[in-house]
């Protein structure tokens, strides 16, 4: 799923960082008084490193409840694994921070009592491997570091160590074993939108053929079998004309069937949108009335039903489709917009053909037509299908 959207993932990695964050105020906050509170091991520790400490042990992971909702995925889990990194290093160096061999009151480090705070936002933020390995680190790390600033016994030092890395190892499992769950999700879904594009790939397909299919029955057949009789009708020529007209159209992307009053090509994008809600708004302006190409009036019916299509599955609720449609004697331009859910187009996979095919391409298979497609993720789609007069 590489350079694919994420979306399930990226919402269970913030609520569990969130998780994180709020859990972090609750043991900040138990662990702030007492013989192995911060409050008071600060001054055990040379200067500035105590405050360091309580920083990176504390306040940062505090802030995820915060940061969780308003900083893009990438840099949150950057600021989440790392400062899970460091607070590990903090708690290899404690021994040398301290400015006596022992603590006070033969107390314990402090860190010991939230170092699962930063073992789950490693779980979070770091590869499935460092999510398990950094628990299991937790026990040897505990161990030598009370060894180190206590007179404690070795079996009571491991068996902190033991406790530390059980109660460590659920909640990364918990946390792991929803990301996984994220990711099984965002693929079911990337498969479907897949097979939806084959699907609408194959209709197009199909209604090419019925196209072509058409045009040899009905033009060329008809011109063949005239010129078969004994007595060939007048209009022959005409008839010839007007069939090689036609095998012209398939390479040219035209459609030489009949023109559309611009009234008619208003009423059939209207007709579009009504068929994919009739909720949805139409406001269109006619200037002109200049006949627009059958062909052209097609590819504006096809580019319009999937773009609304597009917002309609995947815009999420209260996305709000619209259609704006206007003609003149020079051009035409339908523009259909939502305040949906949006998307990058960068990570858009190439074999999403709904816009590629269905939209960008279909209009651009006639000539003078284009289009373009814009998003922002949480914002919503503009895409907008024009038409230029030769």
């Amino acid at each position: 799923m590489n350079g694919a959207a994420r979306p399930a993932r990226e919402r269970i990695q913030r609520t569990l960082l969130l998780a994180v964050g709020i859990g972090a105020i609750i043991f900040g906050l138990l662990l702030a008084s007492g013989s192995s509170g911060f409050l008071r091991q600060i001054d055990q520790l040379h200067s500035p490193l105590g405050v360091l400490t309580v920083v990176v042990g504390v306040v940062v992971p505090a802030l995820y409840s915060v940061l969780s909702r308003v900083l893009p995925i990438r840099p949150m889990l950057l600021i989440a694994g790392w400062t899970s990194m460091v607070f590990m290093a903090i708690q290899i160096a404690w021994p040398l921070m301290m400015k006596e061999p022992l603590l006070a009151d033969d107390a314990t480090p402090w860190t010991q009592g939230i170092n699962a705070i930063h073992a789950t936002a490693a779980a979070i933020a770091w590869p499935r491997i460092a999510g398990w390995v950094y628990p299991l680190v937790q026990g040897p790390v505990v161990a030598f570091t009370q060894m180190q600033v206590r007179d404690d016994a070795a079996l009571e030092a491991t068996l902190d160590g033991l406790g530390a890395i059980i109660y460590c190892l659920i909640l990364c499992g918990v946390s792991i074993a929803m990301i996984s769950a994220g990711d099984r999700q965002d693929a079911a879904a990337v498969h479907a939108r897949e097979q939806a594009a084959l699907e609408a790939s194959r209709r197009t397909r199909e209604a090419e053929q019925t196209r072509i299919n058409a045009i040899v029955h009905d033009d060329v057949m008809s011109v063949l079998l005239a010129a078969s009789r004994p007595a060939p009708p007048d209009s022959l020529a005409e008839q010839a004309r007007h069939a090689i007209a036609s095998v012209d159209s398939l390479v040219s992307g035209r459609t030489e069937t009949r023109d559309y009053d611009p009234e008619e090509f208003v009423a059939v994008i209207r007709s579009t949108a009504s068929a994919a809600d009739p909720a949805i708004p139409v406001r269109y302006a006619v200037e002109g009335d200049l006949p627009l190409p059958a062909g052209v009036v097609a590819a504006f019916a096809e580019a319009t039903a999937e773009a609304l299509r597009n917002a309609l599955g995947h815009g999420g609720p209260g996305c709000e489709p619209r259609v704006e449609c206007d003609v003149d004697d020079g051009s035409a331009r339908v523009v259909v917009s939502d305040h949906g859910a949006g998307f990058a187009a960068s990570r858009v996979s190439q074999r999403r053909l709904g816009i590629r095919v269905s939209i960008l391409e279909r209009m651009r298979t006639v000539a003078g037509g284009d289009a373009d497609v814009a998003s922002t993720p949480g914002v919503g789609t503009t895409v907008s299908l024009t038409w230029s007069r030769a």
